[in-house]
């Protein structure tokens, strides 16, 4: 069975749990122009569509591919990441991780991969032991409970655990953060643990790694990019880590001088 864009539209309706008329009210529209297009009664306008994906917050892919279906072409680009109109986000990037040094500075991709880092992440990631493990969820995953290099696991895994729910929600539903999720949920680690013992909500919850005898913690801002358009480049969160006290301050400040 061929999927219409109706199909799409009552999915995604679905996801963000919004009625047939709240939908209608957001898109300024009726109910029953909404109801044909559902039903595939009515074909969408070009801007119809953008106008119901604005209001059901729609990825720019599922964009996309709502615009497909319906038969109109694509509205946000997918550009190999090495095209030439590219350049200056890259370059932008490499700017925000060269001027954090000699912090922590890394990206991600939607499912949590590494794309790039600064010398000082790098850096970090050899002395925890994390050399070839490339996917931040993994990074938990892999953790040896009898050596483990992450000294707060359950805290920064259950936040961590939060987040790809939220992003998958967002998205309305991603294979691969879905597997992700299970992964994590799964993890013997969560067994008989007590998580009311850790305070989840408190102001600021640190990344605390076991490095060189040291318990070294950090605290993390993430940025993206409000105005880039392009699918893969709109989903990069650049990641600056900062230090929460002075040992760990003077630590980083000793590897940068190496």
């Amino acid at each position: 069975m061929t999927l219409q864009f109706g199909d799409i539209l009552k999915e995604w309706r679905g996801i963000r749990r919004i009625s047939q008329l709240d939908l209608s009210l957001e898109a300024d529209t009726s109910s029953r122009h909404l109801s044909f297009l559902e039903s595939g009664r009515s074909k969408p306008s070009r801007a119809m569509i953008l106008k119901l994906a604005e209001a059901l917050q729609m990825p720019r892919a599922a964009v996309n591919n709502a615009l497909l279906t319906a038969g109109y072409a694509p509205v946000f680009p997918d550009l190999p990441q090495n095209h030439e109109a590219l350049a200056p986000v890259h370059n932008a990037i490499e700017t925000m991780m060269k001027n954090h040094m000699p912090y922590p500075a890394f990206v991600v991709d939607r499912h949590w991969e590494l794309v790039t880092a600064n010398e000082a992440a790098l850096k970090m990631f050899v002395a925890a032991g994390l050399v070839g493990v490339s996917n931040m969820i993994d990074m938990l995953i892999v953790d040896d409970p009898e050596d483990s290099i992450i000294v707060n696991w359950p805290e920064l895994a259950s936040l961590a655990l939060a987040r790809l729910k939220t992003e998958n929600l967002h998205c309305g539903g991603d294979p691969q953060l879905q597997k992700m999720i299970a992964k994590l949920a799964a993890h013997s680690r969560f067994e008989g643990e007590d998580l009311s013992q850790y305070d989840l909500y408190a102001p600021v919850i640190p990344m605390v790694l076991r490095i060189d005898g040291l318990e070294l913690s950090t605290f993390s801002t993430i940025a993206q990019f409000g105005t880039v358009q392009d699918i893969t480049l709109s989903d990069f969160r650049i990641e600056l880590t900062f230090p929460v006290d002075q040992q760990t301050r003077e630590w980083f400040e000793r590897q940068a001088e190496i």
